[in-house]
C-alpha cells in the first residue's frame, strides 16, 4: 500500500520547517544590522571626539597667533626699538647723559657719564664671591 501525501500535508509541513528558518534567518539579520549599526555609531563618537580635541588646539593656537601678532606689532614700534637699543645694547640718542644709580641710598655713588669709567668697570669692583654678597645684603656689618 502506498501512500500518497496530499498537497495541502506538503504544504503544512513544508510551513513547519520554515519557520524556525525564517525566525533564526530574522535574528541573524537583526544581529548583523544591530552589529555594524554600533560599530558606526562608535566610529562616529569617535570622530567627534576628535574633532572636539583639534577645534579646541585651534582655537588655543588662534589665541596664541594673535598674541604673537599683537606682540610683533608692538615691537615694531619706534618706541619699542628705542628701549630695546638702550636696554639691551646700552644705546642713547646724540646729546643724551646716562646716569648710573648704584646703591641707591648713598648719592654719593651716583655717577654721571661723562666722567665715569665703563659700566664693566663700575660693576667688577666687588671681588667677593656671589654666596658672600647675598650674605652681606641680608645681613649687613653694623657701622661703628
Amino acid at each position: 500500500m502506498r501512500r500518497t501525501h496530499s498537497p495541502l500535508l506538503r504544504t503544512t509541513q513544508h510551513r513547519k520547517l520554515l519557520w524556525p528558518l525564517a525566525v533564526a534567518g530574522s535574528g541573524a539579520l537583526f544581529l548583523l544590522v544591530g552589529v555594524s549599526t554600533v560599530r558606526e555609531g562608535f566610529s562616529q563618537w569617535k570622530v567627534d571626539q576628535e574633532i572636539g580635541r583639534m577645534q579646541a588646539e585651534v582655537e588655543k593656537l588662534e589665541g596664541k597667533k594673535l598674541a604673537l601678532s599683537e606682540l610683533v606689532q608692538r615691537l615694531d614700534s619706534p618706541e619699542a626699538l628705542d628701549k630695546e637699543a638702550r636696554t639691551r645694547l646700552d644705546l642713547r640718542q646724540p646729546g643724551e647723559r646716562v646716569i648710573i644709580l648704584r646703591g641707591m641710598g648713598d648719592p654719593g655713588s651716583w655717577q654721571d657719564d661723562m666722567d665715569a669709567q665703563p659700566v664693566s668697570a663700575v660693576t667688577s669692583a666687588d671681588d667677593r664671591d656671589n654666596m658672600h654678597r647675598w650674605f652681606d645684603y641680608f645681613f649687613p656689618k653694623p657701622k661703628t
